[in-house]
C-alpha cells in the first residue's frame, strides 16, 4: 500500500494514509480467518480488479511495479497445483483446466509459465503482455517463488528499496 497503492489513487478522496492505516489494520484483525488459499482461489476474475489496474497505473507513470508483480506471480505459482514440498494443492478457479494445463505445459520454467499464463487475455488484455518490464519482472519474481520459497522471496523484495 505505503510503497505502491498510494501513488496510483486519486488525491481527492481523503487522507491516503489514514486510508492506508485503516486497511492494515484491518488485515492485521487475527479474528479474520481467511485462509491463504480462499485469498488465492478465484485468482483469474480477482486480479484484474486488484492488482493489474495498480500495476497499469503505475506502468503509465513509468514507476515500477515490483510488490503488485509479485502478487500476480504468487497466484501463477499457485497455479501450478503443487506447494513448496512438492505436495498437489487444490486450485479453485473458473479457468482452472486451462490454466492448469499452461502450467503443465511450462514444465517448470519461470518463463515458460510467464508467457503461457500472460496469454490468458481474459485476465491480463493485451496491454500487460507486451511490457517488457512487467513480463521480466513477473520471470524474476516467478523464478525466486519456485527456487527460494515465499518466506524468503517476499522477505528478499518486502526490504528493496528501504536501504534494508
Amino acid at each position: 500500500m505505503t510503497e505502491e497503492v498510494i501513488d496510483t489513487l486519486r488525491k481527492d478522496i481523503g487522507d491516503l494514509a489514514a486510508y492506508r492505516d485503516a486497511l492494515l489494520e484491518r488485515f492485521a484483525n487475527p479474528a479474520l480467518k481467511h485462509r491463504t488459499w480462499q485469498i488465492a482461489m478465484d485468482g483469474s476474475q480477482k486480479l484484474p480488479q486488484r492488482l493489474l489496474g495498480t500495476i497499469r497505473d503505475r506502468l503509465a507513470l513509468g514507476l515500477p511495479a515490483n510488490r503488485a508483480a509479485l502478487g500476480v506471480a504468487a497466484w501463477m505459482r499457485y497455479m501450478t497445483g503443487v506447494d513448496e514440498r512438492g505436495r498437489a494443492i487444490e486450485v479453485k478457479d473458473p479457468l482452472s483446466g486451462r490454466l492448469r494445463a499452461i502450467a503443465d505445459a511450462a514444465g517448470g520454467s519461470p518463463e515458460k509459465l510467464v508467457d503461457g499464463m500472460l496469454g490468458v487475455t481474459e485476465v491480463f488484455s493485451d496491454d500487460l503482455p507486451s511490457n517488457a518490464s512487467f513480463r521480466e519482472t513477473l520471470a524474476d519474481h516467478l523464478a525466486s517463488l519456485l527456487e527460494r520459497g515465499a518466506s524468503e522471496t517476499v522477505s528478499r523484495i518486502a526490504g528493496e528499496g528501504r536501504g534494508d
